[in-house]
């Protein structure tokens, strides 16, 4: 009947509204959900990277504290070995004079096993300054078979070693020529032992000392 299409018509309408509202709210409430899962998938994601990120910086920490750990261990011996031989290095220099102006072979060597330490465990600062006093005192050396020693020199900058490069002594072959020497690698002795506690005590070091040794 016409009368009742008339009528049923805006309520066919307003359901056909209603169901586009609930389908449209249906729609945005899942987009919703979706959004809200995925920040969240999201959020998961970061904090698992993080902890990931973390986990990963601490054993890094643990492994290079452990590392330094056993080198600090390691130059502990070392250095001490390395003070007590300067110290007797530094003696024997003292009594040089033009009738004893040789030292002995035995005053320079130090035991291999301590040597091959020195190259692995010792830092390249105290490394370069230990192998350049023992090659000053080269020339001075009791039948080493030569007449004149290697002379290092270098740049130093923030613990860095920079430039080395060597050139040799002139010819060590009479007492004034050796005195020199002999003088220069007092100082250099007296340098190694303030490089290395400079090292160890850290930047607290004022760098002054002084020290007094009897023969035991």
């Amino acid at each position: 009947m016409p009368w009742q299409d008339q009528y049923m018509q805006p309520e066919v309408i307003v359901g056909l509204t209603s169901a586009g509202v609930g389908a449209l709210a249906i729609a945005a409430s899942t987009f919703t959900t979706y959004r809200s899962l995925e920040v969240q998938r999201n959020n998961n994601n970061a904090t698992i990277e993080a902890q990931r990120a973390l986990a990963d910086m601490q054993e890094k920490a643990l492994r290079d504290r452990s590392q330094e750990e056993e080198l600090r261990s390691q130059r502990a011996s070392l250095y001490a070995y390395l003070i007590r031989w300067t110290y007797s290095l530094l003696e024997a220099l003292e009594q040089m004079t033009a009738e004893h102006s040789k030292l002995s072979k035995a005053l320079w060597h130090i035991e291999p096993k301590m040597e091959d330490a020195l190259d692995l465990y010792s830092s390249d600062t105290v490394q370069i300054h230990f192998n350049s006093l023992r090659g000053l005192l080269i020339g001075l050396v009791a039948d080493s078979g030569f007449n004149d020693s290697p002379v290092v020199t270098w740049d130093e900058e923030n613990g860095r070693i920079l430039n080395v490069s060597i050139t040799r002594t002139p010819p060590l072959t009479d007492w004034s020529a050796r005195e020199l020497i002999r003088d220069k690698t007092t100082e250099s002795g007296l340098d190694l032992i303030h490089r290395i506690r400079g090292e160890v005590q850290g930047g607290k070091h004022s760098g002054y000392f002084v020290t007094y040794r009897l023969d035991r």
